[in-house]
């Protein structure tokens, strides 16, 4: 073995020594005092660098594994945060993303857990308001989710589908500027109606999914629509709606049995529901008159559907 080599392997050695032995240190009672301890630039700065930079899969799981513990400590990250985010923790992160996306198909093979590992970070990090402020400012990082909800590939990698819609319905929270962005992307709507399947038993990621759909539906119903537009939109229910009608179907709860949660998402559905009639019915008031006939028959079929779950 070289010495090139035998020097990587013990840093590597060193740095996950180092990241377990800080990760216990900050579950401990002493965590303030090393909390403190980490305070300086050149300090979070050498962590973020090997965030932004490691191909080590274990490294990376371990760096992950502390700033994860750093983040499930209100006391830590109230003393952290803000100087990561100055040091460019948003940026190493999305870096260490767009990495892991534009690996080769056969290395994304032997690193198959690293995107999810990547993408779970990111969901812990959008849950933190200063954090997830920082990334609605950063124009990249939407449209790389936005990219991953239109791959073709998603549904076979339905593992981090739940991920990506998590944390773009929080950065749509603190981002309402980015949601005129993706209202008109009708791609990014299908990917988001063929997620709907891959998340029937996770409920933080179906609240999710909703919470974007009546987001982006209401900014498109505020807008004027052209023909083509309305066409577009009328289509992609007419074709899609099948994949609403069973998660609606197969998610019945009791209207006794409601909580806080599943009313918001109550609202959310009922929000999408009365945008997609608005769409159906003005495409049937435009078309009625011009044939085709089959296209108006299932056109009328989802909006009669949304009238009555409306009820």
């Amino acid at each position: 073995m070289s010495i090139v080599a035998k020097f990587h392997q013990w840093f590597i050695l060193t740095q996950f020594f180092l990241d377990r032995l800080l990760a216990a240190i900050l579950r401990s009672s002493a965590f303030v005092s090393w909390a403190e301890a980490l305070l300086p630039d050149e300090i979070l700065s050498r962590i973020l660098r090997i965030v932004g930079k490691t191909d080590n899969s274990t490294l990376l799981e371990k760096i992950i594994d502390f700033l994860s513990t750093v983040i499930d400590n209100r006391d830590v990250i109230a003393m952290l945060i803000q100087p990561l985010l100055k040091l460019g923790l948003v940026d190493r992160v999305i870096g260490l993303l767009t990495t892991e996306l534009e690996r080769s198909p056969d290395e994304k093979l032997d690193r198959s857990g690293s995107l999810d590992l990547v993408l779970h970070f990111m969901e812990e990090l959008s849950v933190i308001h200063c954090v997830s402020k920082a990334m609605t400012s950063n124009d990249r990082l939407i449209k790389v989710l936005v990219n991953m909800i239109k791959s073709p590939d998603k549904v076979e990698v339905a593992s981090y589908c739940a991920s990506v819609v998590i944390v773009i319905s929080n950065i749509l929270t603190d981002g309402k500027h980015l949601v005129p962005m993706i209202s008109r992307d009708l791609p990014f709507l299908e990917g988001l109606l063929e997620v709907l399947p891959e998340v029937p038993d996770d409920d933080q990621a179906r609240y999710a999914l909703w919470s974007i759909l009546s987001r982006v539906l209401a900014q498109v119903q505020g807008t004027e629509l052209n023909s083509l537009s309305l066409d577009r939109f009328a289509s992609l229910f007419s074709g899609k709606f099948g994949l609403i009608k069973d998660d609606l179907e197969s998610q019945v709860v009791d209207e006794e049995k409601l909580t806080p949660e599943d009313a918001l998402l109550k609202g959310w559905i009922s929000r999408c529901l009365m945008a997609i009639s608005f769409f159906m019915e003005r495409w049937i008031e435009e078309k009625s008159s011009q044939g085709n006939k089959d296209a108006i028959d299932n056109a009328r079929e989802v909006l009669s559907y949304c009238q009555k779950a409306l009820r």
